[in-house]
């Protein structure tokens, strides 16, 4: 495979088509990713599933139980990033998002596995004190199912396996070379 670092426009295909997979294949790098919200004491990090990369659309789709901090920040503030590691390919991608939250419908529950359903529903809801680990049921809903959608802003890739390191920025579908 030609590097997609040698050109722009292959570069964004390259991203595009990570996050794609990453979106699609369980065991992918850009699978598990970390989203950044600004919560109420300042920025929070977790790490989420990407269910979803649309490069037609300009979006990434994460899910959520919607009684969590994240949905709650987003509610608040829509700015968000997905930080995305790929430790084999040396490759880093930042996107910066603009996210709409997504009531549930029963079509993208129906495509959620029965395993994964199950993160759609604890008692007592994400976040709360609880006396002991076993405490904690799984109960899935799909009123408790949330989609936080992303309109991708900006993506930043940065390539650790140059030398030197190489980093383009796009906003849209325009893009330019920076200094890593």
């Amino acid at each position: 495979m030609s590097d997609p670092f040698g050109q722009l426009d292959d570069l964004l295909t390259h991203v595009w088509g990570r996050l794609a997979r990453g979106a699609r294949v369980s065991d992918d790098p850009f699978r598990f990713v970390t989203l950044a919200t600004i919560g109420t004491d300042g920025p929070e990090a977790r790490t989420v599933g990407l269910r979803a990369a649309d490069r037609d659309a300009g979006t990434v789709e994460v899910h959520s139980d919607l009684r969590t901090a994240k949905v709650r920040a987003l509610s608040r503030d829509p700015r968000a990033a997905l930080l995305l590691w790929d430790a084999a390919a040396q490759l880093q991608v930042r996107l910066t998002l603009t996210m709409t939250l997504l009531p549930a419908d029963p079509a993208r529950w129906s495509a959620v596995p029965p395993s994964s359903r199950l993160n759609y529903g604890t008692d007592p809801a994400p976040g709360d004190t609880v006396d002991a680990p076993e405490d904690v049921t799984r109960t899935p809903e799909i009123e408790r199912f949330i989609v936080l959608s992303g309109c991708v802003r900006v993506i930043d890739a940065v390539s650790l396996s140059h030398d030197p390191h190489r980093r383009a920025v796009f906003t849209g579908t325009v893009g330019h070379w920076v200094a890593p």
